[in-house]
């Protein structure tokens, strides 16, 4: 349901019953724009949700998506490496039993996947433990090339959490089509809708985002769609916050999406704490790089109103009056997870790694043995996760000291939820005693049949 078509500006004119015309920018950007909008037959409009480019003009800047290297050097096993992340987060000698299990992580802007990085991490890290479980499958139309430290980054991770779990890698080239400078989120919704429900890994870990204003509304809104889609099959999508802080703009803050919508989990960031690895209230803390904060586009769902209320009346929270965030908005992250000292092999070992990044699929690779307790019971997996994430707040780890940090502010970390750490990071051995009393729903069966209609 998606149409893509390449045509000269005066065929598109035609089609859409507009004028384009060139915008420029002084920093040399040029794009060109319907700036009086544009019209389609009633019978048309009525089946499209969007067109574009048209009338929504890009931003020049968006949050930071470069991994980033923490200042310390470290040696030895003093990386978040998968045996301590697992102590972290109690994980103990969970690993996946259920066989139709499986985990997936995103790749875009030409971020690649080498099996021979991943094999090097694997031999590393993963001594006396299981990580993965085999090669992951290939699924996309750009996954090789070179390896990206932000792909790697993903699949170690999130492979080294979980193990004996099936991995798939998704990887898509191409630009979104609202935004040249936003990756094309909308080709592996598509793909994910295609997938049938026996074949769709059951959690995707994404670490990729902008700032939320750079996505046209009615292309957010369909994202939201395909995000509310994946939902309903039971799929669980989480996208790293951001690594920009409170996101600054002209002295007020931003939110960035997709980690914005309401419909998926976003993961904020925390830095080993005094008793790191070992797990308690001193082994973590906010880390300045994560970003938080309230959308501009999304109204607050009510899992969250009395989390966020609380928060909003502790001291030391900044003033919406002052930094210009709309606290009746989606508020945002949801959990958080270590962001900072990762070891990435991509095609060169690379230590020292930080970033939300880091964060998204550590957090998923918890979920991945959670849903694992669900499916090898016969229990349907947990999909949506953000209501129940909030239900069950006393089953995370409260991150209480830190704090998100950008030039006009900081979202300090407090005791319940916050702008900086969401709830807090995932307790294992907590949440899996939450899981397995929830309703059983409906296990994983065989796809119907489906039909493809092509317009």
């Amino acid at each position: 349901d998606f149409v893509v078509a390449t045509v000269p500006v005066e065929v598109a004119e035609a089609m859409l019953s507009t004028t384009y015309s060139k915008v420029s920018h002084s920093s040399g950007v040029e794009v060109h724009r319907s700036l009086g909008g544009y019209r389609l037959p009633a019978d048309v409009a009525a089946a499209v949700d969007f067109v574009a480019p048209t009338t929504h003009l890009p931003g020049l800047s968006r949050p930071s998506t470069a991994l980033g290297k923490a200042n310390n050097v470290l040696v030895g096993d003093n990386y978040n490496s998968p045996k301590n992340l697992r102590t972290l987060y109690q994980v103990g000698s969970a690993e996946g039993k259920a066989a139709n299990n499986k985990q997936a992580v995103t790749a875009f802007l030409n971020q690649g996947y080498a099996a021979a990085s991943l094999q090097k991490f694997w031999n590393k890290f993963c001594d006396g433990i299981k990580c993965g479980k085999g090669l992951p499958k290939l699924v996309g139309d750009s996954t090789g090339g070179s390896p990206g430290m932000e792909s790697m980054l993903d699949i170690e991770t999130i492979t080294g959490i979980a193990g004996n779990v099936e991995s798939e890698f998704w990887g898509f080239s191409g630009i979104s089509p609202d935004n040249p400078e936003n990756e094309p989120f909308l080709k592996w919704l598509q793909q994910l809708s295609s997938t049938s429900d026996a074949d769709v890994p059951k959690i995707f870990s994404t670490s990729y985002g902008e700032d939320e204003s750079s996505w046209h509304q009615a292309a957010a809104e369909r994202l939201n769609a395909e995000f509310q889609k994946a939902g309903v099959r039971g799929i669980s999508l989480l996208f790293a916050s951001g690594d920009n802080g409170p996101n600054c703009h002209g002295g007020k803050f931003r939110p960035n999406g997709p980690a914005s919508s309401p419909w998926v989990t976003a993961v904020g960031g925390t830095a080993p704490g005094s008793s790191w690895p070992n797990p308690g209230a001193d082994a973590e803390k906010g880390i300045g790089l994560g970003s938080g904060g309230f959308s501009n586009y999304w109204p607050m769902p009510d899992w969250q109103t009395d989390a966020v209320a609380k928060y909003l009346t502790q001291r030391g929270v900044p003033s919406a009056s002052d930094r210009g965030f709309n606290t009746s908005g989606r508020a945002f992250p949801d959990i958080s997870a270590q962001a900072t000292d990762f070891y990435v092999y991509a095609g060169v070992p690379e230590p020292g790694v930080a970033g939300t990044s880091c964060a998204s699929p550590t957090a998923a690779g918890v979920f991945v043995l959670l849903n694992d307790l669900r499916l090898e019971a016969g229990q349907s997996p947990l999909g949506f996760l953000n209501p129940l994430i909030y239900r069950h707040a006393e089953a995370f780890n409260d991150i209480t000291t830190g704090a998100s940090r950008s030039s006009c502010g900081v979202w300090p970390a407090k005791t319940g939820w916050d702008a900086a750490t969401g709830v807090g990071t995932p307790n294992y051995a907590s949440l899996a005693k939450v899981v397995v009393a929830l309703p059983t729903g409906r296990a994983s069966a065989a796809p119907p049949v489906e039909a493809t209609i092509v317009v």
